[in-house]
């Protein structure tokens, strides 16, 4: 294998997203085989040994893989009412791990990986990637209804609002709608249609922040071009740019989402990075 400039190491390695390994080498935080190195892109021999904080950075092979998840099929790594969980659809998949959640009939797009750090960032609470869902609901969706989708819904777990909601076919008895989230709590576009008394009867993902399930039919799943990669990457960029920001007074409570993955983690006897 032809020598690596370091900032791509680390990000294999799963150390963080390319900027922030950028900043920990230019940080002088990483030696290599001892030696302090400040060049981000300097080559990394074979061989060599990367510490990042006194930690050993051992190289990895990175995967992503879309899946168009169909329904009855759990987004979990395990669960006993499910007759299929997500992992099992594609191969050696049990190594890798689901970014988010959909409930079992929910249809639609989600990324499973072994990158613990993009994951991470890409299931915050309050700056995860826009996720944009398609819901056939019963009744007639009125433009208040849109209005109260966009400004707020109070839920059990609070107020819960769609960064985006538009109707886009109105039938006698149902409605297609397009709902567009940055929140992640558990079964909110069903909870949210149904505090306005608009049940609903599908749901499909068909857009994850810059992924589109275009060419990818329910039940496929394929493995990410670069491209794709870097866009998610620097997707997760701005959330972690977000995180950073915010007041070390105020810790932000982690996902229902994210926390099921810490879980799913530690029974796996992985540790979360």
């Amino acid at each position: 294998m032809s020598a690596l400039p370091l900032v791509i190491y680390l990000v294999r390695a799963g150390v963080g997203s390319r900027r922030r390994c950028d900043e920990l080498v230019r940080a002088k935080s990483v030696t290599v085989d001892g030696e302090v190195v400040t060049f981000p892109r300097q080559p990394v021999p074979d061989g060599a040994v990367v510490q990042v904080g006194g930690q050993t950075a051992v190289l990895r092979e990175l995967r992503y893989v879309l899946v168009n998840k169909p329904r009855g099929v759990a987004s979990t790594r395990s669960d006993p009412h499910a007759d299929k969980v997500l992992v099992d659809m594609v191969p050696d998949g049990r190594t890798l791990f689901p970014v988010g959640r959909l409930d079992v009939d929910t249809t639609g797009l989600i990324v499973l990986t072994n990158d613990g750090p993009l994951a991470n960032y890409l299931m915050h609470p309050r700056y995860g990637v826009a996720k944009t869902y398609t819901a056939r609901v019963r009744g007639r969706v009125s433009k208040r209804a849109l209005s109260a989708l966009r400004a707020g819904v109070v839920l059990e777990d609070g107020l819960a609002s769609a960064a985006e909601a538009r109707l886009i076919k109105q039938s006698n008895k149902t409605a297609l709608v397009e709902v567009v989230l940055r929140e992640g709590r558990k079964r909110q576009v069903r909870r949210m249609f149904e505090a306005l008394g608009l049940p609903v009867e599908e749901l499909h993902r068909r857009r994850y922040g810059p992924l589109s399930d275009k060419r990818l039919a329910v039940g496929e799943h394929r493995a990410l071009t670069a491209e794709e990669v870097d866009a998610l990457r620097r997707a997760g960029e701005v959330v972690q740019d977000a995180v950073l920001g915010e007041p070390e007074e105020q810790p932000v409570r982690l996902s229902a989402d994210a926390v099921a993955e810490l879980r799913d983690r530690s029974q796996q006897g992985d540790t979360p990075v």
